[in-house]
């Protein structure tokens, strides 16, 4: 298979993971390694916690909305990381009312091609920035400005609701307000990449 064949494929893999996840689609678990960790927003860990467990701000009566830009992919051999810069759009109810929020985010994806396939051995959730509106324009979330003190501008709005649905966020998560945690992934990444056999 040629590099340009490579990374199509690799990139195809990345939107249909995706495009899986946003459909709670179970196929998900064939785009990963069974061995494969995840890190987002609200877990961290094995493979099994990302797909059986939801967040605690998901209103099961929305569905989420993903887009995503194209992938780059940073290819050695046998092995590549991937960048995949994405967009989720969920509703929910804020102090009572209609609300959406847009959390932008890049993934870091390690794959590997162990056998024949391509498949995710690793996938890293960075925050960027994120946007709370009422879902009708006008209407008031009734946020108090106090109750936004301390949180990381990467994810305030998520920590916001997150906490507001009952549930917990790590104020250590990995986001571009930290940039050398950013960049201690990427070397790391990069470190992974040249090792490749």
């Amino acid at each position: 298979m040629s590099r340009g064949e490579d990374i199509a494929e690799i990139s195809e893999l990345v939107a249909r993971e995706r495009l899986f996840r946003a459909r709670h689609n179970p196929a998900i678990a064939d785009c990963y390694y069974p061995d494969a960790t995840v890190a987002t927003s609200w877990q961290q860990g094995p493979l099994s916690t990302f797909l059986n467990a939801e967040s605690t701000e998901v209103d099961p009566r929305f569905a989420i909305v993903g887009n995503n830009s194209g992938a780059v992919v940073h290819l050695n051999g046998r092995r590549a990381y991937v960048e995949l810069p994405t967009c989720t759009h969920m509703r929910m109810m804020v102090n009572g009312t209609l609300a959406q929020i847009e959390s932008y985010r890049r993934l870091l994806y390690r794959v590997e091609k162990r056998t024949t396939d391509w498949k995710i051995s690793q996938m890293t959730s960075i925050n960027e920035n994120d946007d709370l509106r009422p879902v009708i324009a006008g209407q008031d979330l009734h946020i108090n400005p106090q109750d936004l003190v301390g949180l990381r501008p990467s994810y305030q709005f998520l920590a916001y609701v997150r906490q507001a649905a009952g549930g917990k966020i790590s104020a250590n998560l990995l986001g571009t307000d930290r940039p050398a945690d950013v960049d201690q992934l990427y070397a790391e990444a990069e470190n992974w990449l040249r090792q490749t056999k």
